[in-house]
């Protein structure tokens, strides 16, 4: 007869405290139990971030594409793969904006290209970019942007010699690499609005 006064599970775990296999199930309880805590801390995190994430973004980009269409309603749409365009947006009157973004000098240049209903480019804002102070960001200004601004959202725009159907367009001298990134960000702009039956 045993000599355990205690309940049965303290007993039979004071029998078999000693015993390897005892030992290599309560450290693998132990541990599955930490993975489910550090799985459900992380989920929580991870969705709690990501909404935290999509209202900045919206908030960020709806004031940003209120500056190209100002009193608009806006309604994301599905987008078709193209590289570098992050998102779209459309107004009631079939405007849209685009978030696109294109390799600069040090890092992505990321704008809000909006093409209005009848296929011309209406305003450019940024988004994102970390170009060179004085330098690329040059090519970063109200002043370059609405050098675009009344232009057919067709074709495709190059600062180099154009080649086939491109259309030449001025970069800002010294900031060759960021003035193509705004082209290139334009280009997929134009690219996008084509295939969502833009004109």
């Amino acid at each position: 007869m045993s000599s355990c006064k205690g309940a049965p599970v303290t007993c039979w775990i004071d029998r078999h405290k000693n015993n390897p296999v005892y030992n290599v199930a309560l450290m693998l309880i132990v541990v599955f139990a930490l993975a489910g805590i550090t799985t459900a801390v992380h989920t929580g995190l991870k969705s709690a971030l990501q909404a935290s994430d999509a209202t900045l973004e919206d908030t960020q980009g709806g004031s940003a594409r209120d500056l190209i269409f100002p009193q608009a309603t806006f309604t994301q749409v599905d987008i078709p793969e193209i590289e570098g365009l992050e998102s779209a947006w459309r107004t009631d009157a079939g405007d849209f904006v685009f978030d696109v973004k294109a390799e600069g000098y040090d890092g992505d240049v990321e704008l809000l290209i909006g093409i209005s209903a009848e296929g011309k480019v209406a305003g450019i804002q940024i988004v994102a970019e970390d170009e060179t102070e004085g330098i690329g960001t040059e090519a970063l200004t109200e002043e370059f942007f609405d050098s675009f601004t009344g232009m057919e959202a067709k074709g495709v725009l190059t600062i180099k010699k154009p080649s086939g159907s491109e259309i030449q367009v001025d970069g800002v001298s010294g900031a060759t690499f960021t003035s193509s990134a705004v082209v290139d960000d334009i280009n997929i702009a134009f690219e996008a609005f084509a295939q969502l039956g833009g004109e």
